[in-house]
C-alpha cells in the first residue's frame, strides 16, 4: 500500500505552503523599502478586517 501512495504523491504536483510562498515573495525584495511594503501586504492579507480602515487612523 505504501508503494501506491508513493506513486500517487510522485504523480501529483507539489504546491508550496503559504509560508513558503510568503518567504519566497519576501526574498524577492530589492531593497529595505520594498521588503517593508511586502511585509505590510502579507500582514494586511492575514488580517482581512483591517482593510476597511485607512492606514494610520487606528493604532493596532
Amino acid at each position: 500500500m505504501s508503494k501506491l501512495m508513493e506513486l500517487i504523491q510522485a504523480l501529483l504536483p507539489r504546491f508550496p505552503s503559504q509560508n513558503e510562498a510568503d518567504e519566497a515573495y519576501l526574498g524577492g525584495a530589492v531593497d529595505l523599502y520594498d521588503l517593508e511594503r511586502r511585509m505590510r501586504e502579507i500582514d494586511t492579507r492575514s488580517r482581512p478586517g483591517l482593510r476597511a480602515f485607512a492606514p494610520g487612523l487606528f493604532p493596532f
